[in-house]
């Protein structure tokens, strides 16, 4: 476990986002009550109630890609080389998600390699109405046009779209879990570029402070080893 000291400043932005699910899980009831009250439900990040017959969190997501805590397909992994030589299809997977509280103003979607620490993915700024990403919507053309109409962040290869995983051969831990989070927001943003380069996910993260109503995330796993001949 790492100290204060040690923490880097993207992990403790991301710490204090993924607390409010955790409260989420904490204080169900009271987040219930607190339901016809935005402002206060917003300012604490909670997430709603617990579904009593569903067992699930009131907010969630899936993909018909893959299922949760899972391998991933090769569809997702990288083609190129990243932490090792991948030969994936780099198409970012479909998302769904349940609609967020009426007082939504915008979602965001982050993938991120929770054990690399690397952001392979942002979107935000999704429109209230608009609950699902199609499978490719990470993609970019030949021409620089992106495949959907929402802003997108730098990623961690300070490129713009899916950049899929490829995570190292042989380094310890082996296994990667790469985070596809779902944030409810109550603002939309308009977020700075830096000498020609879209803003990075710090940008993002630290602009979203304040601003979470309530999150949910599906989680794909990958090795350099569960890809046999298609890593080196």
């Amino acid at each position: 476990m790492k100290t204060q000291k040690g923490w880097t400043m993207k992990e403790k932005v991301l710490l204090s986002l993924a607390l409010f699910a955790t409260l989420n899980m904490m204080f169900p009831v009271v987040v219930g009550k607190l339901a016809g009250t935005p402002g206060k439900a917003a300012a604490h990040g909670w997430n709603a109630r617990v579904d009593d017959d569903l067992k699930l969190t009131r907010f969630h997501v899936r993909s018909n890609t893959f299922q949760n805590n899972t391998v991933m397909p090769q569809s997702m992994v990288f083609n190129g080389t990243l932490g090792s030589v991948c030969t994936g299809m780099n198409i970012s997977p479909d998302l769904e998600w349940t609609p967020g509280l009426p007082w939504t103003k915008s979602y965001a979607v982050v993938v991120y390699d929770e054990t690399g620490e690397f952001t392979h993915w942002g979107v935000y700024n999704i429109p209230e109405n608009v609950t699902k990403l199609p499978s490719g919507a990470g993609s970019i053309s030949n021409s620089g046009a992106p495949a959907i109409p929402y802003p997108q962040i730098s990623n961690d290869t300070f490129t713009v779209g899916y950049v899929g995983p490829c995570p190292p051969a042989n380094v310890e831990p082996l296994t990667h879990k790469y985070l596809f989070t779902v944030y409810a927001l109550d603002t939309t943003f308009d977020l700075p570029q830096f000498n020609g380069f879209l803003a990075p996910s710090e940008t993002l993260f630290r602009a979203m402070i304040g601003h979470v109503i309530e999150t949910t995330t599906i989680t794909a796993l990958l090795s350099c080893e569960n890809m046999g001949s298609g890593c080196a």
